[in-house]
């Protein structure tokens, strides 16, 4: 597993990464404040895994989602531990120099400068508080167990945002190449996966898609180009779907370990049985942030 803060996506933020991770290890204890969204539970999952793993104290609290948050009113952050921990998946991209932390430790979306791959051009760009998160944790303890079975789902939270349904997102390909490079992921087109789900994929005929996985080992690169165009094509016409996210739900679906289904399968279905009342929306995150810790997995 190679330490992700050294690559250029931290480059920008690697110092308060690690101010931030030297505040751990010297709390006494700390308290971690999360609210019950998918973002905020992988994230806190990932920070709950290093601080058992390296015999951190710690307390936590599942606030409720940001969507049942009476608009105005913010969240309570009282605790009586010597560092105090808020993710806050849902604010903007900040600065990290523009954060005020005199009340707390807080983990928003980071602003960083990033290269595309064809090009030497710098392009704004930000980092999610799952990949952040992801690193603090490598950093507290890089050898856990617990945090080295979380690895592969270090990309689940820049799959969520909303920057991948507008253009192209450098930074997810980034930390989708990161995970391949180093094997903890593997990146299969569409044909290849066992029992993926197309609900991601409007107007998708199943049968034609069955039909395609059937002949695929036998057909050629060109041929499966062509295949792959003629089963996407329908797709198109929604536009809800961007192009960025079509291509990789055909040609880059993610698998992890010796899983049957592909991650991107997973997380759709872990954000369509996420119930929408704000009790059960609690319990279920909890439950899943249980499973992650225990077996590093979605489902």
């Amino acid at each position: 597993m190679n330490d992700i803060l050294e690559t250029n996506l931290f480059r920008d933020v690697k110092i308060r990464i690690n101010s931030l991770v030297e505040k751990i290890k010297s709390a006494n204890s700390v308290a971690i404040f999360a609210t019950a969204d998918f973002e905020s539970i992988l994230s806190l999952a990932y920070l709950e895994s290093a601080m058992i793993d390296a015999n951190v104290p710690y307390s936590r609290k599942i606030l409720q989602s940001k969507i049942h948050q009476p608009k105005g009113d913010e969240y309570d952050y009282q605790s009586k531990a010597d560092l105090i921990i808020s993710i806050e998946h849902y604010e903007d991209t900040w600065q990290s120099e523009e954060i005020d932390e005199s009340l707390r430790m807080r983990i928003v979306p980071l602003a960083i400068s990033v290269n595309h791959p064809n090009s030497d051009k710098a392009h704004n760009g930000a980092l999610d508080v799952v990949i952040q998160c992801a690193a603090i944790a490598s950093e507290i303890c890089p050898n856990g167990t617990r945090v080295r079975r979380l690895r592969s789902l270090s990309g689940v939270g820049h799959w969520l945002r909303e920057s991948l349904d507008n253009s192209y997102d450098p930074v997810y390909t980034k930390i989708r190449d990161i995970l391949q490079d180093e094997g903890s992921i593997r990146l299969l087109p569409l044909p290849e996966i066992t029992d993926p789900d197309i609900g991601m994929l409007p107007n998708m005929s199943a049968s034609m898609l069955k039909r395609l996985a059937k002949k695929w080992s036998k057909m050629g690169y060109e041929q499966r180009q062509q295949a792959l165009s003629e089963l996407a094509l329908p797709c198109l016409s929604n536009d809800k779907l961007s192009t960025p996210r079509l291509e990789e739900l055909i040609w880059y679906r993610i698998v992890t370990g010796n899983e049957q289904q592909d991650l991107h399968s997973q997380i759709y279905t872990t954000q369509q049985a996420w119930p929408e009342e704000n009790g059960e929306g609690k319990v279920f995150a909890s439950n899943l942030l249980k499973q992650l810790i225990t077996s590093g997995q979605l489902m």
